[in-house]
């Protein structure tokens, strides 16, 4: 029988993670016969599926994202200070599909050795890019939770609050914040391989325990604590006032309560569409922040107790994938939710493919 002793190659060696390319080293003792022909298979196959999946979501990223800009630049009711905080997050998903996951498969053709000799600034740009775009997107989510509040707290006075000129301005510090952020860390003293453990050869570190629990806080746990706080309110504020527009207490006609029943109603839609955006965040990027706690403050570190037999070996590895992968699909639902659930963007997208049907048919002709 042999105890198999898993060490990572071109990740951390002082923190064994599932998912990176492994070197096992049998050594004779009391466990569970391992079939390492068939591990090896396995490895091949999922690293074939892994690269046809981050094809596909390359692909579909930039294409929706890129139609989310133009549909943004063209349409005209969309120029609107909250749209373009939603253009703010498609260019963090943009830069997904263009250059991290790109660089995720580039990564995947290389074996141990040649990662461990990655140049060091091709290395710290993975680290920086990958930290970039999860800042961008989690704080302008975040503002936009604020200014909805705004806008259904504030009803009369949001235009004069929230003008074109204040949402560039926002828009510039959440983008000097993120800056800011990946620089960080993609120094070699902040401890970091990147959010998405980018970070190989040059980049290893010795111990980031503190870095990602900097990350977990900052980036994630504080953002997200305080977009539930403001939909909260969004929807007590909601709630309160549709009450009083049916008891009359705001001394309208019949026809302004239709008025601004409706505008509520077109709303909260709105809202809808936004607390799914968010909800599909959390949901894509919390198993990676679990699983990567578990790796380096839990028992999982031990990955001689945790890989007994080859099932573990699987399903370890499996998980790992799709806990790493859940993020960079995040950067395609975001187009997909617009198309479905906002009016402007379905006609915008709408508008768009007819006029890209219109040119390709001049063309051929």
């Amino acid at each position: 029988m042999a105890l198999v002793n898993i060490t990572t190659v071109g990740c951390n060696q002082t923190r064994s993670t599932l998912g990176c390319n492994f070197t096992y080293q049998k050594e004779k003792n009391n466990s569970t016969n391992i079939d390492w022909t068939k591990i090896g298979l396995f490895f091949e196959r999922l690293e074939i599926s892994m690269k046809i999946l981050l094809t596909f979501i390359i692909i579909s990223t930039i294409l929706g994202n890129t139609m989310v800009l133009i549909a943004t630049w063209k349409e005209r009711s969309l120029h609107q200070p909250n749209k373009y905080f939603i253009a703010c997050l498609a260019v963090a998903d943009l830069l997904v599909g263009l250059v991290l996951a790109p660089l995720k498969v580039y990564q995947m053709r290389h074996d141990n050795v040649s990662r461990s000799k990655m140049s060091i600034h091709l290395c710290r740009f993975m680290v920086w890019i990958d930290t970039f775009a999860l800042t961008t997107s989690i704080y302008t989510l975040t503002f936009i939770s604020f200014d909805r509040y705004l806008k259904i707290s504030k009803p009369l006075q949001y235009k004069s609050l929230m003008t074109s000129s204040i949402a560039t301005k926002v828009i510039f510090i959440i983008i000097f914040i993120s800056t800011a952020f990946a620089t960080y860390s993609a120094t070699p003293q902040s401890g970091s391989s990147g959010i998405l453990i980018t970070g190989n050869g040059p980049c290893l570190q010795a111990d980031p325990r503190e870095y990602y629990l900097l990350l977990f806080i900052s980036v994630f746990l504080l953002p997200i604590l305080v977009i539930s706080i403001m939909y909260a309110l969004i929807f007590l504020v909601a709630h309160r006032r549709q009450k009083r527009w049916q008891n009359g207490e705001l001394g309208q006609t019949s026809t302004n309560l239709n008025e601004q029943t409706a505008t509520l109603r077109q709303d909260m839609k709105v809202i809808r569409m936004l607390v799914i955006i968010m909800g599909v965040f959390i949901l894509c990027w919390s198993p990676w922040f679990v699983l990567i706690s578990y790796l380096l403050f839990g028992d999982l570190l031990n990955l001689n107790k945790w890989y007994k037999n080859m099932s573990d070996i699987y399903w370890g590895n499996i998980i790992y994938q799709a806990a790493n992968t859940l993020p960079l699909f995040n950067s395609l639902c975001n187009p997909i939710i617009y198309a479905w659930l906002d009016q402007k963007y379905r006609e915008a997208f709408k508008h768009l493919f007819r006029q890209t049907v219109s040119w390709f048919r001049s063309r051929i002709r």
